[in-house]
Formats: structure tokens, sequence, C-alpha cells
């Protein structure tokens, strides 16, 4: 039960990461290091390195698969952004994507 005036809008399960994830941000077309912190199949939470001052709304999403060699390559919308840290939605990514991200979440879910 949810305490009076709290609501939550999440609708997938997330997972904070135990190890460190990186992946490449992609601003005008250059990519700068994010470090991602906790993950769900239809966003994510980053912790930013470092980064233009000119914020794009959305960008491409450039993350390794652990354990193989494959590179997911999501579009990302910003949601909010708190000092280093950076909450995403992912707007696309295809079939194969969206089941290696629930497959990460699997692999982190406590």
């Amino acid at each position: 039960m949810q305490a009076a005036g709290s609501f939550e809008r999440r609708v997938s399960v997330r997972a904070r990461l135990a190890k460190p994830l990186w992946l490449n941000k992609y601003i005008e077309g250059h990519p700068y290091l994010a470090d991602l912190l906790d993950v769900s199949e239809d966003g994510l939470l980053l912790r930013i390195i470092r980064e233009p001052l000119n914020q794009e709304d959305s960008f491409p999403l450039e993350l390794g698969v652990p354990g193989t060699p494959h590179r997911m390559w999501l579009w990302a919308r910003s949601v909010r952004r708190v000092g280093e840290t950076q909450a995403v939605r992912v707007s696309y990514a295809d079939m194969l994507e969206r089941a290696q991200l629930r497959q990460l979440v699997r692999w982190n879910a406590a």
C-alpha cells in the first residue's frame, strides 16, 4: 500500500547494477562516457562523467552486453537530471535490445 500523496509511475521492474557498466552517450555525434546505475526495460539511470553544457533532449546510447561482443543501440529521451545523475526513458530499441535489457534486469535484480 502506498502512502497518501505518493504515486509510483514505473510499470517495469528496475535493477540496481552491482558492478559498473559503462556506456557511450552520443551528443552532437560525439561519444561521452556515462556509468549505468540502474536499468529497466523502459529506462536507465545514468551517472554523467563529463559532457558539453548544451544538453540535447534525446540522444543515442551505445551499451555493451556483458559477456558478449554485442553492442546495444538505444534511442533515449531525458526525463530528469539532478547533479551528476540523469534518468532517461528508452524511446526506441528493437526487439533484441528490449530482450537484452530484460536479461540485464534479471541478472541484477535482488
